[in-house]
């Protein structure tokens, strides 16, 4: 699965044991996926109830910031 892929590399990224040089390669893959993915949804349709769905992940998001749950 895609998410556990993404889990490994942010793992690796973070791992206190992995020198610069590793690090950043990881999250120089990070940033590739977050791109690719940013590309192919600027492709994609717009649906009916996307907008409460990314008002929501807003909504989580500010939650998250704000040290709530």
């Amino acid at each position: 699965m895609i998410k556990s892929e993404i889990n490994k590399i942010s793992f690796a990224e973070s791992d206190p044991r992995m020198d610069g040089f590793v690090t950043w390669g990881c999250k120089k893959d990070l940033y590739e996926l977050l791109w690719y993915v940013e590309d192919a949804l600027e492709k994609c349709s717009d649906y009916a109830t996307e907008e409460d769905y990314l008002k929501e992940r807003d909504k989580q998001l500010m939650l998250r910031a704000l040290g709530k749950k």
